[in-house]
């Protein structure tokens, strides 16, 4: 399978850890290498073509003396607020005029939905405000509430981190009981019901006869794999590559399909599990019908854009191409990739914010009965409730 056309691949070994970075324009030019399972001390990073291109930004804009706010939907701690902080400290070096960036978190109790409304409503459209944020706002079932202010495709988006489709985990003690209708459901832990990686349990459950069972209310990957671990939950689905490669080398799990990494062909696997069945695979051996599978695409497709960074809607082009730029040299920044190494994930797949929001208006173009269906389909099972 090829990867999409703007898309090329650097693999950066552990000379990271020494801070110095060869770019070799073959290796830039080739699909991701696949590592395997034992995959120690190797980054693979994808990175869109177009970051690279002739810097559009505008030398008689400077941010000097200004404070930028970042705000961040997602309490502090999570993933999307690593990602946020890890950008914003190397944000600032490659912006004009090299600004001070604050954080400001908005999490629990729909902050993410209100920093999607704040940028879209309130926020200066001067380069002052941007959001880091992640595949919950991107959900058409979130974006669809009335609580919900926001359009996700006119967001200017800056660029995006990509950790690895997420995978499903289950107890080795349970894993018999996913195919028998008579036994006892697997437990699913669950964040919220409209977390991406949901669909593929959830299609999983409806087209390929799971037997699971929800229990909703955690509050985040730490607390999901507490709960596996004390044996509270069967199941659940994480891409932070440091949990898995843990538990399986604690001998609790088995890994049971993987979202995968999107091509212009279709699906590929993650590098690190190249043997992990594919779920859209699976989901095509039964042959779905389209509006179903449509659904599927619309709830999952928000997890293959991930961690993106945006700017308000009316954002100016000079603005919006100065961030980009910026974003640009911090993917390439060796200090930086360092620490995302140790902090994010030792797979990046780096989004241009040109194709971050192809990916989104793509999502979003969906039809209003793939997206019924996919809310209906949530709500039988009790993720969600109308």
């Amino acid at each position: 399978m090829g990867l999409p056309r703007d898309i090329f691949s650097i693999s950066i070994t552990d000379a990271l850890d020494n801070a110095r970075v060869h770019l070799r324009e073959k290796q830039m030019a080739r699909r991701p290498i696949i590592f395997g399972s034992a995959l120690v001390g190797v980054l693979t990073l994808t990175i869109s073509f177009a970051q690279f291109g002739p810097a559009k930004a505008q030398a008689n804009i400077s941010f000097a003396g200004k404070t930028i706010q970042m705000v961040v939907a997602s309490d502090p701690a999570g993933g999307t607020d690593l990602t946020g902080r890890l950008v914003a400290q190397y944000l600032r070096k490659y912006l004009p005029g090299e600004p001070q960036i604050v954080i400001r978190n908005m999490g629990a109790g729909g902050g993410k939905i209100r920093a999607a409304n704040y940028l879209a409503q309130e926020a200066p459209a001067d380069g002052t405000v941007l959001m880091q944020s992640d595949s919950t706002t991107l959900q058409p079932e979130i974006a669809r509430r009335d609580v919900s202010r926001y359009d996700p495709s006119m967001f200017r988006v800056v660029g995006s981190i990509n950790r690895g489709g997420s995978i499903v985990l289950v107890r080795k003690d349970a894993f018999a009981r996913l195919n028998d209708p008579q036994a006892r459901p697997v437990i699913v832990g669950a964040i919220s019901g409209t977390r991406a990686w949901q669909a593929m349990l959830v299609w999983g459950k409806e087209f390929l006869g799971w037997n699971l069972h929800w229990i909703p209310g955690y509050q985040g990957t730490a607390s999901l794999n507490r709960a596996l671990r004390q044996g509270e939950i069967d199941a659940f689905s994480t891409n932070n590559i440091f949990v898995i490669n843990e538990l399986l080398d604690d001998e609790l799990i088995v890994l049971l399909t993987q979202e995968g990494q999107v091509t212009d062909d279709g699906y590929t696997p993650r590098g690190s599990y190249p043997n992990v069945a594919l779920f859209p695979d699976l989901l095509r051996e039964v042959n779905p019908p389209q509006i179903p599978w449509q659904g599927y695409q619309s709830v999952i497709g928000p997890s293959h854009v991930d961690k993106w960074l945006s700017l308000p809607p009316d954002t100016p082009d000079d603005i919006l191409a100065i961030y980009r730029d910026a974003y640009a040299q911090v993917v390439q920044d060796p200090e930086f990739l360092a620490l995302a190494k140790q902090q994010l994930s030792q797979e990046l797949f780096i989004i241009s914010g040109e194709r971050a929001e192809e990916m989104i208006r793509e999502i979003h173009g969906a039809p209003d009965e793939a997206v019924d269906y996919a809310t209906d389909l949530r709500v039988e099972f009790g993720l969600i409730t109308r």
